[in-house]
């Protein structure tokens, strides 16, 4: 069994490119979902620590004001770009569907083989 520090030094090689999660998991001998899950628990708990430091505690109604306005603009932007990855990517599946003649999108109501 792999300890906390452990699952923690393989999450951080696998999320820094050092060894893909295949070969983390053959290397290691463990399931590419644990190692997945490993992965998503450092995240979580990295933005959950960002979080918690991000407000400090004596701030002025002013402060926080400037504080809420500034974090609108940035997830404002955040979705406009995403919405323009969307639209790219529906715009690229609608090209390859015309120019190579195949069906990208699944059809609603068909059944998985």
């Amino acid at each position: 069994m792999i300890d906390e520090k452990g699952k923690s030094k393989i999450a951080e090689e696998v999320k820094s490119g050092i060894i893909s999660c295949l070969g983390a998991s053959r290397k290691y001998g463990v399931s590419r979902n644990s190692i997945k899950a490993w992965a998503g628990n450092i995240n979580l708990t990295i933005l959950l620590s960002a979080h918690k430091f991000s407000q400090p505690l004596d701030m002025t109604q002013n402060q926080e004001s400037k504080l809420l306005v500034k974090k609108i603009q940035e997830l404002t932007k955040a979705l406009e770009l995403s919405r323009l990855k969307n639209l790219t990517l529906e715009t690229m599946i609608e090209v390859a569907e015309s120019d190579f003649h195949i069906k990208i999108r699944k059809k609603r109501g068909t059944k998985q083989s």
